[in-house]
Order: C-alpha cells, then sequence, then structure tokens
C-alpha cells in the first residue's frame, strides 16, 4: 500500500515556495508564482473578477499543489457568483475549459479534485443561460461537461 503524499492530498493551505518548485526555470510559472504565491484564495478573488482570463492562464501552467489549491478557488469564485459586469460568461467557459483542459492534458494534476469540481461543472452546464453565456460565442457548455464526465469514467 502507498502512502499518501503532498502530491496526492488537496491542499487546504496556501502553498509554499517548495511547493512551486523550480518555477524560475519555466517563463509562464515563474509569472503564475508573482501572481498567486502567498495569497490566499480569498485574496485571489478580487483579481479574478478583474482578469478572469488571466487568472485562468496563471492556473493553467501552476505546479501541481499550486494548481490544486488555487483551482479550488476558481471553484469558490465561480459558485460565488460575484462577477464583475459581463464577467460570468467568461468566468464559467475559463471555469469548463480549464477543466476539460486539464483532464486532457495534465490529468494527475486535477483527478483528484474532480469529486470537488465536478458538481461545480455540472451547476455551470446545466445553466448556461443564467451566465449569459451565448453558446455561439462559448460552445455548449452540456457538451463540454459530457466531454468531461467521459474523461473521469463517467457517463
Amino acid at each position: 500500500m502507498s502512502k499518501n503524499t503532498k502530491h496526492d492530498a488537496i491542499p487546504t493551505s496556501v502553498p509554499t515556495e517548495k511547493d512551486w518548485g523550480n518555477y524560475n526555470a519555466d517563463l509562464d510559472q515563474r509569472h503564475a508564482h508573482s501572481v498567486f504565491a502567498g495569497r490566499t484564495n480569498n485574496e485571489m478573488r478580487a483579481f479574478s473578477r478583474r482578469n478572469v482570463i488571466e487568472m485562468t492562464d496563471g492556473l493553467r501552467w501552476m505546479p501541481e499543489v499550486p494548481f490544486r489549491y488555487y483551482m479550488l478557488g476558481f471553484r469558490d469564485f465561480v459558485l460565488a457568483r460575484d462577477f464583475e459586469r459581463l464577467g460570468a460568461a467568461s468566468a464559467t467557459s475559463c471555469f469548463l475549459a480549464l477543466v476539460l483542459e486539464k483532464l486532457e492534458r495534465q490529468p494527475p494534476h486535477i483527478f483528484r479534485l474532480m469529486p470537488e469540481l465536478l458538481p461545480t461543472a455540472e451547476f455551470v452546464a446545466r445553466n448556461q443561460s443564467l451566465f449569459e453565456a451565448d453558446e455561439k460565442i462559448y460552445g455548449n457548455f452540456l457538451e463540454k461537461l459530457q466531454k468531461i464526465k467521459k474523461l473521469c469514467g463517467q457517463s
């Protein structure tokens, strides 16, 4: 039986410098570190409201432990529905797209989070009109949800 490592756990506190690893070796990780490192998810909420696309991009390039912590903050941001004017569609679209992307490209980063993220993905997908996310612009959220569920091994 294998021991759980920190990489298996869902982080509940702000990631440490050690969790960020050698972020200076990668330009995108260095930028993500400069924006997120040392900040709580509550502190990141204001940044998310102002620029959800940049916040999503930062999450995309993070090492595993910081990603897990801040992805749960992204989930909480989406559920709080405290968006800037016209931000709901971008925030929800970015959330679904990032979940799908991580499942396709880096499943170890996100798979253990899916029990925490899937209910939010379902809520968003089933309420696309609530978020004023025009299907012609943002695609069909239910189709994205089906891809997410398929990658998670659900029907």
